[in-house]
């Protein structure tokens, strides 16, 4: 299979033609185009808004319709649409109906709304800070900021002074220094960048609401002193039961010990197969007697040093621990042992992993469980517990999700075959990792840049946004997906919004919103086949 990316000319040109781009809005000014570009490819403009002259003022329909885009994604439920009540008299708008709803717009009290009234800048305030509060938000865990620095804070309508000083004190609304202009008209391009700092903010705010509950949770259980960056993949071992008891309450800063290793490999395994494993009742080494230990080495997941020692209470270097988990990925069922396609001269420190430890750490390199800091891969240092926690989690799900696709084990190999395999056990390893607009991996993600890090890791590189992805690739439709194509879907208009990476079987791995973060979804049913827009494929022969 060559690395290479499909570019014929013909297709560009008509992939082109087919999804608008943001460079055709009219009167777009410069400060404003960074923040519409980026609503435009989250999905969150209307086609009345995609279409707009962005120098005219949005109307409060409009509004509506862009508000319950950005609501239902960070309320991790797209295409929840609203029922068919009809609450206004002067229109039926099905978009200002769910707004009014879910609480997030009023109307003017005389049964009317208004959809093609002009939206002035105080209502923009009252309609964000509605959404933001109706999503989960506490306004509560803000300070509100004064307007005593605005000149005309006095002619603020009273029902919009608290949304105001909220939009301020977040960095949503920021004025021209002087003047807030509450009763103004706000323009598209002001409304769309507001909104987009709006929606920067709550799913900032979310992340680290999901990120403080989870401390709270791994803390209650009895462990201490653990890294910021280890704790959602703790928390991910704790809830899957993965955290053997000879662990508990323990400090996951510490150096962890061969035995425990040994206990939390056992574990795994018999996750893994469903079966619990009895040791012979033999001991193999003569400083030890641990089951664990015992069923480790029968299993072939370790060795001992010789001389029938083990060493049982000895900290773990990380190339032994690269050593135990590539054993463990051979015990139940991964076929690899080592691979070609990852170098430890990339690490300033490859040269000192030891010849029996090289073709573990490049498997673990392979397979995205070890990533060094960048730099090195620190193989004679000895390894945290939250280390090993974290990074074996990693090779576990791994290890799962290609068993999952191999249940009788891997058939006559075929390196085409075999990379995409390999690609998809590694884009499911990142399930459960936050979504983040702009984030490109490796700790959290938005839509492209997930299926970008995926590719990148096994060498192939292409555009960073979903619409710019599409044009890369070669179109293919639904009934002829391959795992490893790119699937692409729209928001309920005419251009792309989002783009996963297919598995096979009609499901799915993306970075879906700031709620669900990274899952796995089924391409046909409910609102993913509905807004299927087509597929690409980036390998091709």
């Amino acid at each position: 299979m060559r690395k290479r990316i499909v570019s014929l000319m013909l297709c560009l040109c008509i992939l082109a033609a087919c999804i608008p781009t943001v460079s055709a809005y009219s009167n777009l000014g410069a400060w404003a185009k960074e923040a519409v570009e980026a609503m435009y490819d989250l999905g969150f403009l209307p086609d009345s808004l995609v279409k707009a002259d962005m120098s005219k003022p949005i109307t409060r329909g409009q509004m509506c319709q862009m508000a319950v885009r950005v609501y239902n994604q960070l309320m991790g439920t797209p295409g929840v649409g609203p029922d068919s009540t009809k609450n206004f008299d002067d229109t039926s708008d099905p978009d200002i109906n769910y707004a009014f709803e879910q609480g997030i717009v009023g109307g003017y009290g005389d049964g009317n709304f208004g959809p093609n009234d002009p939206l002035t800048r105080q209502d923009f305030f009252k309609i964000t800070y509605n959404m933001m509060a109706t999503a989960y938000w506490d306004p509560n865990t803000i300070t509100l900021a004064s307007l005593s620095n605005f000149y005309d804070a006095g002619s603020i309508s009273d029902y919009a002074v608290t949304p105001t000083k909220a939009m301020v004190a977040i960095g949503v609304v920021q004025g021209d220094g002087s003047y807030l202009n509450p009763k103004s008209q706000t323009s598209c391009q002001e409304a769309i960048l507001m909104f987009f700092r709006a929606y920067q903010y709550m799913a900032q705010w979310m992340n680290a609401q999901n990120e403080a509950n989870k401390s709270v949770q791994i803390y209650a259980q009895g462990y201490s002193n653990i890294s910021a960056w280890a704790i959602r993949e703790i928390k991910e071992m704790d809830d899957n039961n993965l955290i053997p008891s000879v662990l508990d309450n323990c400090d996951m800063s510490k150096p962890i010990t061969r035995s425990q290793m040994c206990s939390i490999a056992v574990l795994a395994y018999e996750k893994i197969t469903g079966e619990e494993y009895t040791p012979t009742g033999t001991n193999h080494f003569s400083d030890c007697t641990d089951a664990d230990v015992n069923a480790a080495h029968e299993l072939g997941i370790v060795d001992g040093y010789g001389k029938g020692l083990f060493g049982p209470n000895n900290v773990l270097t990380r190339e032994e621990f690269f050593k135990i988990m590539a054993n463990f990925m051979k015990v139940v069922g991964y076929p690899r042992e080592d691979t070609k396609a990852a170098s430890l001269s990339s690490y300033r420190d490859g040269s000192k992993v030891a010849d029996w430890a090289a073709p573990s750490t490049r498997l673990m390199i392979y397979i995205g469980a070890v990533r060094g800091d960048g730099n090195n891969l620190n193989p004679k240092s000895d390894t945290s517990i939250e280390e090993a926690i974290a990074v074996f989690l990693r090779c576990y799900k791994y290890t799962v999700a290609w068993q999952e696709a191999h249940p009788d084990g891997e058939p006559d190999f075929d390196p085409d075959m075999a990379l995409l395999d390999d690609m998809c056990a590694f884009a499911k390893s990142f399930v459960g990792y936050p979504y983040v607009y702009g984030g490109n991996g490796p700790n959290s993600f938005d839509c492209s840049g997930f299926v970008l890090y995926v590719y990148k890791h096994f060498g192939y590189s292409f555009s960073r946004g979903a619409q710019d992805q599409y044009r890369d690739g070669m179109d293919v439709s639904m009934d002829e997906l391959i795992p490893g194509d790119l699937v692409f879907f729209h928001g309920g208009g005419s251009y792309i919004t989002h783009v996963g990476f297919y598995l096979g079987d009609g499901y799915f791995v993306h970075a879906a919103n700031p709620s669900r973060g990274v899952v796995i979804d089924n391409l046909y049913s409910g609102y993913y086949n509905s807004h299927f827009f087509s597929a690409c494929r980036i390998i091709t022969d």
